[in-house]
């Protein structure tokens, strides 16, 4: 059952994408730090990485909190245009212990 509602979870907020413009001071916002999005995924370890290895490697994220004790951490980058909607995220899931149960890249949309 918890597997569903992360999985639950994951689908939602995937689905979330904003159309407003990409604000570079806003939390969770990877500016070229020579950081791309697959390589930030693969910093983390699922079942083993912890918030604050995430925050350390990753710095300061969008973060959404559920009442299950479940928090998802977003990260985005620059798409072409400087729209949340063609910015590619990185969404890190964390269990209520505070390790990484899943991660999901979506690349931004062209249009």
């Amino acid at each position: 059952m918890k597997a569903m509602t992360a999985c639950v979870l994951m689908a939602l907020l995937g689905g979330c994408a904003q159309t407003g413009a990409l604000r570079e001071d806003a939390p969770g916002f990877i500016q070229s730090r020579g950081t791309t999005p697959q390589g930030a995924r693969d910093t983390i370890n699922i079942g083993r990485s912890t918030k604050a290895e995430v925050a350390a490697a990753l710095g300061k994220a969008t973060v959404i909190p559920f009442d299950s004790g479940y928090e998802v951490w977003v990260y985005r980058w620059r798409g072409a245009q400087a729209t949340t909607r063609s910015a590619t995220e990185l969404v890190v899931l964390f269990e209520p212990s505070g390790v990484v149960k899943k991660t999901r890249l979506r690349p931004g949309y062209e249009n």
